[in-house]
């Protein structure tokens, strides 16, 4: 399964040992050069830096599957099907949308704590960019139950920015496609209005 730290720093994959750590120790090298992480008598930017990206990798361990689908729920043409079939039991809905782009926002204080006093809070923000390209799909009974056709890119971007001294630096940037068809086992469907009860997508094996 995708997250959104697979999409902002890279995944550990075959071939590829030791990429989502690499990732990190670089954004960490941008982050202390930028001068949004200042020296302290007892630690050096780096190491701190290298904390702060660490605790970021792991907020950021969330499913893109569930990205997804919770942009479908607020607003979209498979919502608009989801609320017609589930009013009228026995019709089957099949959604295609030619190109969308979904944004998605994640922000999160984290505490840069030296000898176990904070000695700055830094906040860093997550933007994705998700675009899907002819998507085809069926809705049945207020489910989604089957992707059947659709390209998708994710692009991830990372900044931190700190309010004393104000600054702002973009620290990781990557953009990589995803198989959403791989990415969500539908089973018995996932529900995208609340009548039609909450199956949870399951993460492909």
């Amino acid at each position: 399964m995708t997250t959104v730290r697979d999409i902002v720093f890279g995944e550990l994959i075959p071939g590829k040992p030791g990429e989502a750590a690499g990732e990190v120790e670089a954004a960490a090298e941008r982050l202390a050069g930028a001068g949004v992480v200042a020296d302290q008598p007892q630690a050096p930017a780096a190491a701190l830096a290298r904390a702060v990206l660490t605790k970021v990798a792991e907020l950021l361990d969330i499913e893109i599957s569930d990205v997804f689908v919770g942009a479908w729920k607020t607003r979209s043409a498979l919502l608009t099907a989801a609320r017609e079939t589930h009013a009228t039991p026995g019709l089957r809905r099949e959604v295609s949308i030619r190109t969308f782009t979904m944004p998605w926002e994640y922000e999160a204080e984290v505490d840069v704590v030296v000898n176990g006093s904070v000695v700055t809070t830094l906040t860093a923000a997550v933007t994705l960019q998700l675009t899907v390209t002819a998507l085809a799909a069926v809705v049945e009974a207020g489910r989604l139950t089957a992707l059947t056709a659709g390209d998708t890119t994710a692009h991830g971007e990372l900044r931190v920015r700190c309010s004393s001294p104000a600054a702002e630096h973009t620290v990781a940037e990557r953009e990589q496609p995803v198989d959403l068809r791989r990415e969500l086992r539908l089973g018995g469907g996932v529900a995208l209005i609340d009548e039609a009860g909450e199956v949870a997508a399951q993460p492909s094996s």
